[in-house]
């Protein structure tokens, strides 16, 4: 994992410039920078594990928000925003975590909780009250690192607490890898099922992986068709009242430090969402591929 490692670091690295160099030229206007939508994977502090914020890291990211003067919102009431045009609070936020870690229960939710913050959990049904790995997370698992995710039954317990589960298809499986037939079953059937657990319309879908190589615009109309409301992606990037409401937004989050993430919050960084397109995701899967790092 020494690979990942230096991974992080020049990763960092290349975000922290990039956005300083953005920043001394002038910030990016913020006047129609309605909504920014934050996307996490697993908070532990477990080493090494990739597509990890460390706990403290976490605190430190959740206390800057308010700090900084951005103010998080419910799922509700970006759906409102997008659907009825009600406005969103100045310097909007929306938390976000993908693939249904358990730590997102025993260590984000208490933070969250502590701030009074609401957020949204995506989550691969087939692996809720499974102890199977997800499929990235099987090379971790050979090294003695374990992730499990949530259970059914833990599920309540976060609602409760003004965290939404939200769908994120069945398998973990990337739409554009799938056929018609089998990216549809993805998305309807994961909306169902969470449905009739949950005893409430679920509004909201994250494409798996995320990027413009993992998702097709069939897969947006897709989504909307099933009776969604909102569709998330791994594009990094802010959100305007124009923006597709299939196809928001997401800055993914890394262990930044305070002023990394305040950069990334300002924009300064989005020069940096190259890495999201077509061209820009092969690249970044040959490289990490290479340096045995890469996931499925």
């Amino acid at each position: 994992m020494q690979a990942y490692r230096l991974m992080q670091v020049v990763k960092n690295g290349l975000y922290r410039t990039t956005g300083e160099v953005v920043d001394r030229l002038g910030a990016p206007d913020d006047s129609n920078r309605t909504l920014r939508v934050l996307m996490y994977h697993k908070v532990n502090d477990l080493w090494p594990n990739p597509i990890t914020v460390p706990t403290a890291v976490f605190a430190q990211q959740m206390a800057l928000l308010g700090e900084l003067g951005y103010v998080p919102v419910s799922l509700e009431r970006v759906r409102d925003h997008y659907v009825a045009g009600l406005p969103l609070p100045e310097r909007a936020v929306l938390i976000t975590f993908d693939d249904g870690y358990r730590d997102n229960l025993e260590n984000a939710f208490p933070i969250l909780a502590a701030h009074g913050y609401p957020a949204v959990v995506f989550v691969p049904i087939a692996y809720l009250d499974d102890s199977r790995p997800l499929p990235h997370e099987e090379p971790l698992v050979r090294a003695g690192i374990r992730n499990p995710t949530l259970a059914w039954d833990q599920l309540p317990e976060l609602e409760a607490g003004g965290v939404r589960i939200e769908a994120h298809g069945i398998g973990h499986r990337r739409l554009a890898e799938l056929r018609p037939d089998e990216a549809l079953r993805e998305i309807t059937t994961s909306k169902f099922r969470l449905e009739e657990r949950l005893g409430r319309e679920v509004e909201a879908y994250a494409y798996v992986k995320g990027s413009r190589a993992d998702y097709r615009p069939e897969h947006a109309s897709l989504v909307q068709q099933a009776g969604y409301k909102l569709g998330f992606t791994a594009v990094s990037g802010v959100n305007s009242p124009d923006t597709d409401r299939f196809q928001l937004l997401r800055y993914n989050v890394e262990p930044y430090a305070a002023r990394t993430f305040e950069l990334v919050l300002s924009g300064a960084c989005d020069p940096l969402s190259v890495k999201d397109t077509v061209a820009g995701t092969y690249v970044r899967r040959t490289v990490t591929r290479v340096l045995g790092i890469g996931s499925r």
